[in-house]
């Protein structure tokens, strides 16, 4: 069997988010906000927790933490729900791009990305790590920065 094949680091971002803002933010913008910022999966996790606030702080910092990662805005080329939190088969958080964070990924040669998520009952922190194939590294690199 062949080696697998080696990936380089193209970018990495983090971000905190206040869980008593978002708590505030929900209580005032309602349904609306929440559709507007998550995915109806992303509701429905959410909502099923004992801190619906807490998850969704987590996840907007992972939203946030990933437009870094690619080094761009949400409002710029990509809308909140371009970045979509969920579970993979194992429970493990996972990332699932779509629109314009799609397109960006996909133009830097993103093959791989990962997410790591964490919070209290005050803060929420993500970091998302993306990774590029080997080869071709050099033009993806600098077409990050």
């Amino acid at each position: 069997m062949p080696p697998p094949e080696a990936s380089v680091i193209v970018g990495v971002g983090a971000d905190v988010f206040d869980v008593r803002r978002m708590a505030r933010e929900l209580d005032e913008g309602g349904a609306s906000l929440r559709e507007s910022l998550f995915t109806p999966g992303e509701i429905a996790d959410c909502e099923g927790t004992h801190a619906p606030a807490q998850h969704y702080a987590a996840r907007a910092a992972a939203k946030e933490a990933a437009a870094k990662a690619l080094g761009v805005g949400l409002s710029s080329v990509a809308a909140w729900r371009d970045a979509e939190v969920g579970r993979d088969p194992h429970g493990r958080p996972a990332l699932r791009l779509h629109g314009g964070l799609e397109l960006t990924a996909a133009r830097l040669g993103v093959t791989a990305f990962s997410l790591s998520l964490s919070h209290t009952a005050e803060l929420a922190i993500a970091v998302v790590v993306l990774e590029s194939a080997a080869h071709g590294t050099a033009a993806v690199a600098a077409g990050a920065r």
